[in-house]
Parts: structure tokens; C-alpha cells; sequence
């Protein structure tokens, strides 16, 4: 809902009408895609200064999709890594 409320004054008149329509999921997609590069764009402009936007657009994006086992692994580690927070009873 913050996205909602940092673009529109009064979001639930908008979706009042998107729901009905069923654009809901397309709307949030789209919002969120919205979002995506505004926060890359602030970004660009803060810490970037060797490359134009496009060239760090592409930069961000992954090469190649993970592998099934690089998935497990990370998941396994970041299981690793909560387990170490939780106090032993």
C-alpha cells in the first residue's frame, strides 16, 4: 500500500475500479516494475558515474538463470545462517 500512497492521493478510488476490472495483478506488475527503476535510477544517479543508464540497466540484470543445485545451496546457507541467530533451548 506505501507504493499506492506515495503515487496516488487516494489510492482505493483507483482500485475500486482496477479490482472489478480483474487488472489487479497486471497493475501491482506494473507498479512494481515502475518502482524497480526508480530505485535504480536513484541509484545510478548517487554511486554510478562511469556508465550511462542503459549500459547499468543491463549490468543489473543476471547473466544466467541459477541452476537448481546454485538454488539449494544458497538456500542451505541462508538456513545455515538463521539457525545460528536462533538461541539454543
Amino acid at each position: 500500500m506505501d507504493l499506492l500512497f506515495h503515487r496516488y492521493a487516494s489510492p482505493f478510488l483507483l482500485l475500486d475500479q482496477i479490482i472489478p476490472a480483474g487488472d489487479l495483478s497486471e497493475f501491482v506488475s506494473k507498479l512494481w516494475e515502475i518502482n524497480e527503476e526508480e530505485m535504480q535510477w536513484q541509484y545510478f544517479l548517487a554511486k554510478v558515474f562511469d556508465k550511462s543508464f542503459e549500459e547499468f540497466k543491463k549490468s543489473m540484470k543476471p547473466q544466467q538463470p541459477m541452476t537448481k543445485r546454485e538454488i539449494e545451496t544458497t538456500v542451505r546457507e541462508s538456513m545455515s545462517m538463521i539457525n545460528s541467530f536462533i538461541p539454543e533451548q
